[in-house]
């Protein structure tokens, strides 16, 4: 036995000192020029720097897949895409303007067409260091109100550049889309810049109305948008910004800290559920400075909270709507702070402001959401009502699985559940054990990476290290490696 170990050992070693063998996990490195696919005509993909690319992947239609673009300590550069693509972030992906030195947006998409952001992962956006739109669907085709961008799923972050006396007007928004913006199942965190989120609207001729208008639609989301300034400036500071259009909030967490329009929407603003939450500084003391600025104001039943207030200007109207009388205000709500008459809203000052100006209004009993945890198989382990906002309690998932596959152990949940502002469905994730480099099966190529990574060659990560903990001790070393040497050459039946 102490030879035929020693030969194991040996032949590891061989392994490692082979290059081509070495990148079984391909060490990630950032971009450092533009990653420009809009006349990519065939697969192309680069899987050091995380990211592949297909221009018929999605049904025909441009499809790019990040895993792990960039790093928090190396960011990747900006990406321009084909009309009509979708992306889709797996992991934490992080992309600035700055690492190429140009006036760039940072993801764009093109005009005459769609692009539709993905997926489980996280975007870190940086238009910090240049003028640019972190996420873009510019303006500029001539196909007829079909640039619409999508967002769901997916965490956003973005950071835009610090304002100052002299750039303050021409700062572009954190997020653009040109015709139509839709926001669902997504988190949406925006800071600094000029806007928040931004929509164009599409408009006919003879007009823009509610019936043939576009929707910046934010549903079963979170959205935080704080565009103040470090140095205090609140020049140009906005939130929510629909040019042409109306805005729709629905079962969604929109928090914003902005200046005077907040909210702007040419058209209606209809909240039918959820909260929204405005404390925000205007720059002006003219009554047309308004927090919130809309053609009418709709609340729906589904409200849990809304609070409209300043921090500064007693003069300033924290909503005004320029159709008098077209308001409504669902039978089921109260207000708190503010009046609601003849089909008009009012504010009225919080004495827990310093008697600045607010409009409070307070929703109805919340029924809570279900949220289903299942565990390896699609068991069902635990089902709890929570309250909007609130957090969900995790099960005790099992750790170790076994089944005539193998043997899998327990690497967290699929989606996260703090807070819940949805019905939830939330499923343990499983990896094979001893599956390093995570492709579905345990063989030398495993116990190559796991050895090298006890070396300090290549370092494992997420699942995968996790996976390569075959003895479960404190940590992945050579007798991990040398367990499933042994295992993938039939020296042993199983890991465990």
């Amino acid at each position: 036995m102490k030879k035929a170990l020693a030969i194991i050992l040996a032949a590891i070693l061989a392994l490692a000192a082979v290059p081509a063998m070495a990148k079984t996990v391909p060490e990630m490195r950032a971009r450092t020029e533009l990653l420009d696919l809009t006349e990519a005509d065939s697969p192309v993909s680069n899987s050091a720097e995380g990211w592949s690319f297909d221009p018929a992947g999605n049904n025909g239609e441009p499809k790019l897949i990040l895993n792990s673009y960039g790093s928090n300590s190396a960011h990747s550069a900006p990406i321009v895409l084909p009309a009509n693509s979708t992306v889709v972030v797996n992991g934490a992906c992080y992309i600035d303007n700055a690492v190429i030195g140009a006036d760039m947006d940072v993801l764009s998409g093109s005009v005459d067409g769609y692009l539709r952001i993905e997926g489980s992962g996280t975007l870190f956006l940086y238009a910090n260091q240049y003028k640019g739109v972190c996420l873009n669907l510019p303006t500029g085709g001539s196909n007829e109100n079909n640039e619409f961008l999508y967002i769901h799923g997916v965490t956003v972050n973005c950071y835009g550049m610090e304002r100052t006396n002299s750039n303050a007007s021409s700062l572009p928004a954190c997020i653009y889309g040109n015709h139509a913006v839709e926001i669902k199942n997504a988190i949406i965190h925006t800071s600094m810049n000029g806007t928040g989120i931004k929509m164009a609207g599409y408009t006919p001729i003879g007009g823009v109305n509610e019936e043939n208008t576009n929707e910046l639609l934010i549903e079963d989301s979170i959205v935080d948008i704080q565009n103040e300034s470090a140095n205090g400036l609140w020049n140009y500071a906005r939130g929510i910004h629909a040019i042409f259009g109306r805005v729709r909030i629905v079962n969604s967490d929109v928090t914003i800290n902005a200046g005077s329009n907040s909210i702007y929407s040419y058209l209606s603003l209809v909240i039918e559920s959820g909260n929204v939450d405005i404390r925000s500084t205007p720059v002006s003391t003219a009554n047309s400075a308004a927090l919130v600025y809309c053609n009418y104001l709709v609340v729906g039943e589904g409200l849990l909270s809304l609070y409209f207030t300043t921090t500064k200007y007693p003069g300033t109207k924290v909503l005004y709507c320029k159709t008098a009388g077209q308001s409504s205000l669902a039978s089921n709500l109260s207000l708190e702070i503010g009046s609601f008459e003849n089909g008009n809203f009012a504010t009225a000052p919080d004495a827990g402001n310093n008697n600045l100006p607010a409009l409070r209004i307070a929703g109805g009993e919340q029924t809570g959401y279900t949220v289903n945890f299942y565990g390896f198989g699609g068991e069902l382990l635990s089902s709890e009502n929570v309250q909007h906002g609130g957090a969900a309690s995790a099960p005790e998932a099992p750790q170790i699985v076994n089944n005539e596959s193998g043997t899998y152990v327990f690497c967290g949940w699929d989606a996260e559940f703090d807070p819940v502002i949805t019905n939830l469905d939330i499923n343990a994730v499983y990896t094979l054990l001893g599956d390093a480099d995570q492709n579905g099966v345990v063989d030398m190529a495993d116990a190559l990476c796991v050895m090298r990574h006890s070396i300090g060659g290549e370092q494992l990560s997420g699942n995968g290290l996790i996976a390569a903990n075959v003895d479960f001790n404190a940590d992945i070393d050579m007798v991990d490696a040398l367990t499933l040497m042994r295992f993938s050459m039939g020296m042993i039946d199983s890991l465990v």
